[in-house]
């Protein structure tokens, strides 16, 4: 049986060789796909993102007395443990996430993430009321967990789904997810934290948005354009013919990976953009609200305003990157270095600038987070894409190896953050050595990246590479003959003496 898929594989794959590629095809199944993965990464954002603000709701003291709803005494260590807690899981299944990903496919994996973090979200008040703070903990774990499938699956599924002319944008797109749901869960959270059930409702809100989303990716989605059930055949062959990305399950060249050195060039710019985004995702709105002294309120809701700037960011790079590339203004790796430079080198004096600032300077700090994170918003045109650009077939795996490595740095992040702040979220001088240490690590990252990064398609991206190696191996091996057949001929050529 396997012997036939192979072959139907071939000939699927000689007949799309035959064919002229199309070069434009409209609207298909794959939007369909772009819109579910993208609503994937919003849901399942908004549920990581909402303990930022919750946080900080269930352990305000000033309410206690006022009103009905539970409070606990967290300083902010406790919290930034149960900031951090989420990435302890995240960075423990991250290389397995991404090899379940390529075994199963992207759409099963997510499907049973989106279910785990609902479940989680509707039980953390009754874990917080059992067990305070440590079980408030384990449920991020838990989430940590069950998210880390969530880039590696998505890289996979757009590895998939996208041909290499609209690749940029689209990845923009999907991308731009992460934003979305970070714009709205900030404001949302906010305004759930002030009703009457208070924080608890936050939880409640979140488990059924996600619920709704399972439903959706379940009916809609589907790992590739052979399994979906509605797609026609052309649109199929204009996703299919040009990637050379096979349907098929082979093993993966973890050995040619490990040993490419533009796979690790991405590592450097991976580890300063997620350590500074996550510095911002999880300490933004308590340095909104302690260090420049915003209500809880008002600081949800500028919390959300930088993620508009990165949401832009995110699509206009996109954009603007695919038009240069297609257009031939510039080569591949030229674009993605540009673009990158511009995101990491960006963020980096914006930092600078915003270390500069205080209380008496409000509406600067918030234009220079929000400039900030525009500048994030820009890495989705340089190593985001790059990942693919170098392996359609292994983006997940790619994805899965260097999100491990980059977030055991994340992980510790909240915690470096609060001790450099000596659980005083108010002192402003403090934050500043924060601000500064990030910008160094985003500018550093960016020279490694600038030194080493390449997009060339790599040559074990080939669904055959590994047969193709064994047999040139075999081929530049000398013809194995007898020694004594090798004697006797010697013995034949040789001019004895008379």
């Amino acid at each position: 049986m396997s012997a036939e898929k192979n072959d139907e594989t071939k000939f699927e794959a000689n007949n799309y060789a035959k064919v002229d590629i199309i070069k434009n095809y409209g609207w298909g199944i794959r939007h369909l796909q772009i819109a579910c993965m993208t609503l994937n990464l919003m849901c399942l954002i908004i549920a990581r993102a909402s303990m930022g603000i919750a946080v900080l709701a269930m352990s305000n003291t000033q309410q206690k007395n006022t009103t009905d709803i539970e409070v606990y005494d967290w300083d902010k260590n406790t919290q930034s443990l149960i900031l951090s807690s989420f990435f302890w899981g995240y960075v423990v299944m991250q290389i397995p996430s991404g090899i379940l990903a390529k075994k199963f496919g992207g759409k099963p994996i997510l499907l049973m993430s989106i279910l785990s973090n609902a479940l989680v979200c509707v039980l953390v008040p009754t874990l917080a009321a059992w067990g305070d703070w440590k079980l408030v903990c384990a449920a991020r774990i838990v989430m940590g967990l069950t998210q880390a499938c969530l880039f590696s699956s998505t890289q996979t599924l757009l590895g998939q789904w996208l041909p290499a002319n609209e690749r940029t944008t689209y990845t923009g797109i999907v991308y731009g997810g992460i934003q979305c749901g970070t714009i709205i869960a900030m404001p949302l959270c906010g305004y759930l934290a002030e009703t009457s059930m208070g924080w608890k409702l936050i939880f409640y809100v979140i488990s059924g948005i996600l619920l709704v989303d399972l439903a959706i990716w379940h009916f809609f989605g589907a790992n590739c354009p052979r399994e979906h059930r509605w797609i026609s055949g052309e649109e199929r062959k204009y996703i299919e013919a040009g990637l050379n990305v096979s349907g098929s399950k082979y093993p993966t060249p973890w050995k040619h990976i490990l040993r490419s050195k533009p796979v690790w060039a991405l590592l450097a710019p991976q580890c300063g953009f997620l350590i500074s985004f996550v510095f911002l995702f999880v300490d933004m709105p308590t340095y909104l609200e302690k260090g420049l002294g915003i209500s809880l309120k008002n600081s949800a809701l500028l919390s959300a305003l930088p993620y508009v700037g990165m949401w832009f960011g995110n699509s206009f790079s996109a954009y603007l990157c695919e038009k240069i590339y297609n257009r031939g203004l510039l080569n591949l790796t030229a674009c993605r270095k540009i673009f990158q430079s511009i995101s990491l080198f960006g963020i980096a004096i914006a930092l600078v600038v915003l270390s500069f600032l205080g209380p008496e300077n409000k509406t600067f700090a918030v234009a220079a987070l929000i400039a900030c994170m525009t500048m994030h918003g820009f890495s989705t045109a340089g190593f985001v894409v790059n990942q693919l650009d170098l392996s359609p077939n292994f983006a997940g795996v790619i994805m899965c190896l260097l999100n491990f490595v980059a977030n055991l740095g994340c992980s510790v992040t909240p915690i470096v953050t609060s001790k450099i702040l000596r659980n005083d979220s108010s002192d402003v001088s403090r934050w500043r050595i924060v601000f500064l240490l990030m910008a160094a690590i985003c500018a550093t990252a960016n020279v490694i990246y600038l030194v080493l990064a390449s997009s060339e398609r790599q040559p074990w991206d080939d669904p055959n590479y590994l047969n193709k190696s064994i047999a040139d191996a075999e081929e530049l091996k000398p013809v194995l003959i007898n020694g004594q057949k090798h004697n006797e001929d010697k013995d034949k050529t040789e001019v004895k003496p008379k």
